[in-house]
């Protein structure tokens, strides 16, 4: 869900411009694991997706998600993603947001047949994910993406789960995402959910492509302008999940770790640490 409002793909310069596709494989300790970059929400003409992710669906036991893709549906998961969507106490949008970012937002939403008035007790990120979910329609977004792809493909052929992160641990992200920084927070996410329409089209051939040229400087402008919320949203969750990669590393059974693409590269990247621990890192 994060994903959504931040850039979809981030390229880092170690790689080629003749790279094949999203997905790699890390070697180390005698053992393998494949790391794939997930869009959380595709087209449908997008499909099928590149053969690389499918090769590597079918050669490991274990499929790992961020988060359990079934649980986050729940009734019980529901309930809590509503009140999580909403200030539970005085606060509002025009209590939080100034009269700058608040017009703004308010114009967007007006676009996007959207009454500002009726939101006012919906947090910042909650708004603007629903003008993503809005935005990204006008663009025929509406298939699943590929983490619950590979997810109800897993259920089908009876593959075992992990998770790198709990519901909890995804909604907390999610609910906290610009609080302190709301002005911030609303005007980047405004300024980025337009560049990324307009280059939307692109981005899907350069996800799937796993080419380096066009988003290469996406992800260190987001660090330099952002580096708050690109400590709590990028880098602190990649350094956890390294000590989880590793881990597997450790066992006999092979996993097929699908991730949003934008943790795989740049400095902290889970490619980028991996390959500096001195494990082998092969694009498929």
């Amino acid at each position: 869900m994060r994903q959504l409002i931040l850039p979809l793909l981030f390229i880092t310069s170690f790689l080629t411009s003749f790279s094949q596709s999203s997905v790699w494989s890390i070697e180390g300790n005698g053992a393998k694991i494949f790391l794939g970059g997930s869009i959380h929400l595709l087209r449908t003409e997008d499909y099928p997706l590149p053969d690389p992710y499918y090769s590597a669906y079918s050669n490991s036991e274990i499929i790992v998600t961020e988060t359990n893709m079934i649980e986050a549906g729940n009734t019980a998961n529901a309930e809590k993603m509503q009140k999580a969507m909403m200030f539970q106490d005085d606060r509002s949008l025009t209590s939080v947001l100034s009269d700058s970012a608040y017009h703004a937002l308010e114009q967007a939403c007006k676009m996007n047949g959207l009454n500002i008035t009726a939101l006012n007790k919906f947090k910042p990120s909650m708004v603007i994910l629903l003008l993503t979910f809005q935005e990204l329609g006008k663009l025929g977004v509406t298939s699943e993406g590929v983490d619950l792809h590979f997810t109800n493909k897993g259920v089908t052929d009876k593959k075992q789960f992990l998770y790198l992160e709990s519901f909890d641990q995804q909604l907390s992200f999610l609910e906290s995402m610009g609080e302190g920084n709301e002005d911030e927070f609303v005007l980047y996410s405004l300024r980025d959910l337009q560049e990324s329409n307009e280059k939307f089209a692109e981005m899907i051939e350069t996800w799937k492509t796993g080419n380096s040229n066009l988003m290469n400087g996406e992800l260190s402008d987001f660090q330099r302008d952002y580096p708050e919320i690109y400590k709590t949203i990028v880098k602190d969750r990649n350094d956890n999940w390294i000590i989880q990669l590793e881990n597997w590393l450790n066992t006999p059974e092979t996993e097929f770790v699908i991730v949003g693409a934008m943790h795989l590269y740049g400095a902290d990247g889970v490619l980028q640490q991996m390959k500096a621990k001195g494990y082998k890192i092969s694009q498929l």
